[in-house]
């Protein structure tokens, strides 16, 4: 499966499902007790959708940029901290599989949900690794290796989640070190509960 997801299309009603707001929050919720976050911390969080984890850790941080490839998505999440009046977070769009890079540097690039929709990860968490300052953190969440009943609609699903001694090995072919998983949540669809990972890890 080649073909990419069109995440615009979905943008405008992304938020209406509970259990996505529910997700946003436990995640959040999930990151900041791994990782001694700082108000002194610029962050990024990568394929950032409309804010969802982002607008929850950003209290805790001094500034937080999201990053996502679909422009409705960003719009969305501009909308939402300007209503919100959240002055501290924003988003743009770039695609940073294309070499799309933001400016500056970072402490911490989260990224959610998004790993399982990334053709070829230990490239793009290479290049993740490239904007984080020596020390800097990274964390990931996503579904643990499932058997694809996850998506109803497979278009632009390339992984059915991931093992997470596979995920540990990929960071630490991208670079990193310091790693830790563990399962933090789970979503329950259709009958079938799929459990949820979260990946830290360091950049030397």
């Amino acid at each position: 499966m080649t073909e990419r997801r069109d995440f615009d299309t979905a943008a405008q009603t992304w938020d209406e499902k509970p259990q996505r707001v529910r997700l946003g929050r436990e995640v959040a919720a999930a990151m900041a007790a791994a990782l001694p976050l700082s108000r002194e911390w610029d962050a990024m969080d990568f394929g950032c959708g409309t804010g969802l984890v982002t607008l929850n850790l950003s209290p805790l941080l001094g500034s937080m940029l999201g990053v996502d490839s679909s422009e409705k998505m960003v719009e969305q999440f501009n909308a939402k901290a300007a209503e919100l009046g959240c002055s501290t977070v924003r988003a743009v769009r770039l695609d940073l599989e294309q070499g799309e890079l933001p400016g500056g540097r970072y402490h911490l690039i989260t990224c959610s949900m998004t790993m399982h929709h990334i053709p070829d990860i230990v490239p793009l968490l290479a290049s993740l690794r490239s904007l984080l300052h020596p020390g800097g953190h990274v964390a990931i969440t996503d579904l643990e290796a499932e058997d694809g009943s996850f998506h109803g609609d497979p278009v632009g699903v390339f992984h059915n989640g991931f093992e997470q001694e596979q995920f540990e090995q990929m960071l630490r072919q991208a670079g990193f070190t310091d790693i830790s998983i563990s399962t933090v949540t789970e979503i329950a669809k259709d009958g079938q509960v799929y459990p949820v990972f979260l990946a830290t890890a360091i950049t030397p």
